[in-house]
């Protein structure tokens, strides 16, 4: 009598060289969306910090619905409401914007993008509310421009508390790189999901996704780690 092996490992390696080309994808949609994020992120904490009229109450909305929704839900709404949001464009000014020759790639970055903003710029609001106003004050006192109390005081310590949540975000938003198949893009997931169509060996297939996986994250985390012992001089209000 024959045994048969409960995992094929023959299945294992030919999922690993297919989808080895797709790590790339995912790794460009998480620097992408952060990148970008962040970017969003500070003008909506500057906004809501300094309560700036008109923007600080957009920013409370963006961060409110963004982070309310689930990141499929406001992918789904950024892939079918842009072309609406388009013509609807159109109609108005008569431009016509090409958005069938958008990358549906850069489609799922706009999602990614948008739920990544919301929390960094809750991050980053927390993270310059830590720091003890007195110290601003003080700063001021002793000749410093508001620049330089910025650059010397507030930043140092704000990026110690902002770096442990911004390294849980970035590593958020590498797994919510998985849903983007849902509007076509290939990335790590998706292409084990194409590949496993001809043999049906899932098991296998997603074994191989969640080691991809693994591995960047650990280098990460360990990139995160050696950032904050780096910066720990600046803990307990240590700036110089």
């Amino acid at each position: 009598m024959e045994s048969t092996s409960i995992i094929s490992f023959q299945y294992i390696s030919g999922t690993f060289w297919y989808v080895l080309g797709y790590v790339k994808v995912t790794l460009w949609l998480t620097f992408a969306s952060v990148g970008f994020g962040i970017l969003l992120g500070l003008i909506s904490s500057v906004a809501q910090l300094n309560r700036i009229p008109v923007l600080s109450q957009l920013a409370d909305v963006f961060v409110i619905v963004c982070r309310s929704l689930p990141n499929m839900v406001l992918l789904y709404l950024v892939y079918y409401g842009l072309p609406i949001l388009f013509l609807a464009l159109e109609d108005q000014t008569g431009v016509h914007v090409p958005y069938e020759k958008v990358p549906v790639s850069l489609v799922a970055v706009v999602g990614l993008t948008l739920h990544t903003g919301a929390y960094l710029s809750e991050i980053f609001r927390a993270a310059n509310q830590s720091v003890p106003k007195g110290q601003v004050e003080a700063a001021l006192a002793i000749g410093m421009t508001w620049a330089q109390a910025s650059r010397r005081v507030v930043l140092p310590q704000a990026a110690v508390f902002a770096l442990p949540l911004f390294a849980n975000q970035f590593l958020n938003t590498m797994k919510s790189t998985s849903i983007v198949f849902v509007i076509t893009v290939v990335e790590l997931l998706g292409s084990a999901k194409l590949y496993v169509e001809d043999n049906s060996a899932y098991f296998e297939a997603y074994i191989v996704v969640a080691l991809s996986l693994l591995e960047p994250r650990y280098s990460f985390e360990f990139i995160f780690e050696r950032l904050e012992h780096m910066m720990s001089k600046y803990k307990r209000g240590n700036a110089v």
